[in-house]
Parts: C-alpha cells; sequence; structure tokens
C-alpha cells in the first residue's frame, strides 16, 4: 500500500482513514432536546430513483434494551484486560460483553460468519444476552450487497499532524464521480449552510411537522449515524443537486475507541468503534474544502479535523483515539468488517428508514 506524506513530514499510510471522534460543542437551535415528539410524521417525499419497499419498523422505547440482529465485525480484549468489547457491523456503538455465556456465542458466531440476536442496553454499551438466529429471523433478514470500492482511506495520528494538512484531503477523494448529474462543488458557505439548516430542522426532536418522509434522529447518538448519512446524502444529491461522498472514521485498533461527549444532549458520553457522515466539496476563499455535515454534534458544516478531533474526547475514555479514515462512494452504508475497507450497501433505503422510524422517540444522555 503507498503511503501518503503531508507538507509537514507526517507520513500516513493510505491503508485506511483520517480518524475522528465526534464531539457537538454548540446546541443547535434547530434540533432542540428538550422538544420532542414520539411519533414519527410525514408530510411531503421527495424523489427517489428507486422505489423502496414499506418499511414495518416499530419505534423503540426510551431506556429500555434493544433487540438486534447483527453480525460480529470483530471480538477483542478490553483495555483493563479482563472484560471484552465486540463491534458489530449494524451497530456503530462499541459494547462490552460481561456475560461468559454470551461471550462463547458472540466469539461463536464471528468464526462462523453467522447472525446472530442480541439484546443490548446501548446506554451503558452493554451485551445483555446473545442467542443464535432462528430461521425464521434469517429468512426475514436482507444481505445488503458489500461495497468492494477501496475509496480513499488513510491512516494518521491526529495528535501529531497538523490540522492544515488533514483538511487539504486531495480533491480528488471528494469528488463524486460516479452520479451523473450531480454538481460536485457547492459554490459558497451560505449555500452549504442553507443546506444543513434545512437537513437539521428534519430532526425528530422537533416533532414536526417534516418535509421528508421521516424525520432523521440526529438527537439520539449512541447508534444510527449510517442511516443518518445515508438520508443526509440522499437530500444533498435529491433536493439540492450536489455531490456527496461518505467520511468513515474508525476506532478499529488496539483499544482504540471513539469517545464523544453529547454537548448538545446533556453531555453525557458515547463510545463508538466507527462513525459515518456525508463530506462535501465547499468553495472557499481559500480553495475548495472538504466540510462534513454532522448535525448530531455541529450546527454548521465543519472541516474534516474539528470533526475528528470531536470524537477523541479524552473526558470519556482513557483510549480516545481515531485509527484510520475512509472516504467513500455514497452508495456504502456501514462496514462489513472491522477492517474500513468494505461496506454494506442500502439501495433502497430499506435499513435507513426502519432504522430511523425506530430511532425517533430515543434520546441520549437519559
Amino acid at each position: 500500500m503507498k503511503k501518503i506524506t503531508f507538507k509537514n513530514g507526517v507520513r500516513l499510510t493510505s491503508a485506511l482513514c483520517i480518524l475522528a471522534i465526534v464531539f457537538g460543542v454548540l446546541f443547535i437551535n434547530s434540533c432542540s432536546k428538550n422538544t420532542h415528539s414520539n411519533t414519527v410524521q410525514t408530510t411531503v417525499q421527495q424523489k427517489s430513483t428507486k422505489e423502496a419497499p414499506a418499511v414495518t419498523a416499530v419505534p423503540l422505547q426510551q431506556n429500555e434494551p434493544q433487540n438486534h440482529l447483527v453480525k460480529v465485525a470483530n471480538i477483542r480484549l478490553a483495555a483493563d484486560g479482563i472484560n471484552h468489547e465486540v463491534m458489530f457491523n449494524e451497530l456503530a456503538e462499541l459494547f462490552t460483553v460481561y456475560d461468559a455465556t454470551a461471550l462463547a456465542s458472540l466469539e461463536e458466531a464471528f468464526n462462523k460468519g453467522q447472525l446472530i440476536s442480541v439484546l443490548v442496553n446501548p446506554w451503558s454499551a452493554t451485551i445483555l444476552k446473545a442467542d443464535a438466529a432462528s430461521a425464521s429471523q434469517i429468512s426475514m433478514h436482507s444481505a445488503s450487497q458489500v461495497n468492494t470500492d477501496p475509496g480513499t482511506a488513510y491512516k494518521v495520528d491526529l495528535s501529531n499532524t497538523n490540522d492544515d494538512d488533514i483538511n487539504h484531503v486531495p480533491e480528488q477523494a471528494v469528488l463524486n464521480t460516479t452520479t451523473p448529474g450531480l454538481v460536485n462543488v457547492i459554490p459558497d458557505m451560505a449555500t452549504a449552510q442553507m443546506m444543513f439548516d434545512y437537513i437539521a430542522h428534519q430532526c425528530c426532536a422537533l416533532g414536526g411537522p417534516f418535509t421528508i418522509d421521516h424525520c432523521i434522529s440526529f438527537q439520539y447518538c449512541e447508534d444510527g449515524c449510517y442511516a443518518r448519512a445515508h438520508k443526509m446524502c440522499w437530500i444533498i444529491n435529491n433536493k439540492y443537486n450536489y455531490g456527496t461522498h461518505k467520511i468513515f472514521s474508525f476506532a478499529n485498533a488496539g483499544s482504540d475507541r471513539l469517545s464523544v461527549k453529547c454537548e448538545k444532549w446533556l453531555g453525557c458520553c458515547v463510545t463508538w468503534w466507527y462513525h459515518v457522515a456525508p463530506i462535501v466539496n465547499i468553495k472557499t476563499p481559500g480553495g475548495v474544502k472538504a466540510y462534513v455535515f454532522d448535525p448530531a454534534m455541529f450546527d454548521q458544516p465543519v472541516l474534516l479535523a474539528t470533526w475528528l478531533h470531536a470524537q477523541e474526547n479524552p473526558a470519556c475514555s482513557s483510549t480516545p483515539h481515531v485509527s484510520m479514515i475512509n472516504i467513500q462512494p455514497t452508495s456504502s452504508y456501514w462496514p462489513s468488517g472491522s477492517t474500513g475497507y468494505l461496506f454494506g450497501t442500502d439501495p433502497l433505503y430499506t435499513s435507513t428508514n426502519s432504522t430511523l422510524i425506530s430511532y425517533a422517540p430515543l434520546h441520549t444522555c437519559y
């Protein structure tokens, strides 16, 4: 694999990504945690190039354990050297398992590459139970196609890299070259902010009425970034006709973890093993630069370095570190394994809409 050297002389391996840990410092007026609705309202559905099947998801309950049908991406020893942490393709949150029986079931599913049914507590980031998936569960589960596009991957140490070097990602790594008819560069920050504000106002915490088919669960930071990112890209592509890519950050080495202090949502800590958001090109007085759209964390588009540093909050973990980043095509939905190179897809927005419905009533830091 080739190496990339930024102008400050720090050599970065083009193997994975420029890392990030999400830290929302400013409270977004358009998505207040104190005004929320437990229902999903629908008004206007915008154009889509494909017809999505009906979604039968049920909204989840606040502070209640959740059942998920998942694939194990990796199991590793926790920083304490005693317990184990588990990564799932379909869940961004990093979970700890304490029960030996559950751990054995997870290890078997991981070794065999099988689906497994887990009962998790997302507010304590723990796995309560793990059982083999039933035949009916497996038959109902639609496996997504794997996107093998390697994307543009970097390995970097944020503490030893100049932010300007991180922000000057090669333009060709971000420009959308796969979707015909989309404009690759947003002309100015005012236009980008207008788009960002529209998206932020689709937050489920506002209670609606919303101008898209399903509100976006920005107020629930524990999980769902993959669905939020997919829906945001859909809006940017279809409503505004601008190209997007996705930026994935990973904590997939050693005991690294993405550690985020949810300042916008009462300031609790959340740990992820990956995070994803749309990344776009914006024309600025200093040239075209890559900006990230992430209303769950910020109230405006932010430079890549800002987004990454927010995911390394030392107040939330003893090992906060972004191991890598990967700039992927918009079609990539969530990881397929822990390497950061393979990704599942959701072309019909089946998982996207189901996740948004399920997470609409939920809130971080309760």
